[in-house]
């Protein structure tokens, strides 16, 4: 049983959640970030998303699988973000977090296949509460809608304690009335386990 039990752990240590986490953001069908196209310059600045922001929220569904010999381990996780706190700043080259902080209480869904049969379907608690995050994220846009942030966006806390560590990345921006909302969907290697993750981010400008 102790592979069952290492595969499990992996499977939570690499199951990602909130933005970029936040932005928490959702986006674009991605196996590797956007990157702005070689033969197109990026365009920086945007007065439609330039200025001074309260952070309302994440929303984060994902996956991860960790696969070894005959057995396989898959834990899903979706949930939104609450008492969402904090501010960013955006001028025409970045993202200026400062103090974000949100809750997350939610279920992670482990199922495990041994010999490509089910073993177990369990539900695992996921409570934190983020510390308040304060970080400068560099962006570029591409186009009207495309946005590159070449140092990653925000921390996201680890069902396995800590946080992930960010990552360039690639996603979409759009608007729901007053709300910014800065979406992107990553795929990768975490921790020796395949993840897949959704992240949406909304911002409501200062009034």
């Amino acid at each position: 049983m102790n592979i069952y039990r290492s595969l499990t752990l992996v499977a939570v240590l690499a199951t990602m959640l909130t933005a970029c986490g936040s932005l928490e953001m959702a986006g674009p069908d991605i196996v590797t970030p956007v990157t702005p196209p070689p033969t197109t310059p990026p365009v920086t600045g945007n007065n439609k998303i330039e200025g001074n922001w309260n952070f309302v929220g994440t929303t984060m569904t994902g996956t991860s699988t960790v696969s070894e010999d005959n057995a396989k381990v898959i834990s899903y996780n979706d949930y939104t973000t609450f008492n969402n706190k904090g501010t960013c700043v955006i001028d025409g080259s970045s993202f200026r977090f400062n103090a974000l902080s949100y809750s997350i209480d939610t279920m992670l869904r482990m199922v495990m296949y041994v010999d490509g049969q089910l073993l177990t379907d369990m539900d695992v608690p996921f409570q934190v509460t983020m510390a308040p995050y304060s970080a400068v994220s560099p962006y570029k846009l591409v186009g009207a809608d495309s946005i590159y942030f070449s140092n990653g966006m925000v921390e996201t806390p680890s069902a396995g304690g800590g946080t992930v560590k960010v990552i360039d990345i690639g996603g979409k921006i759009s608007w729901r009335g007053d709300t910014l909302v800065v979406t992107t969907k990553l795929n990768q290697m975490v921790e020796s386990a395949f993840v897949a993750t959704s992240q949406e981010m909304r911002l409501v400008k200062q009034k």
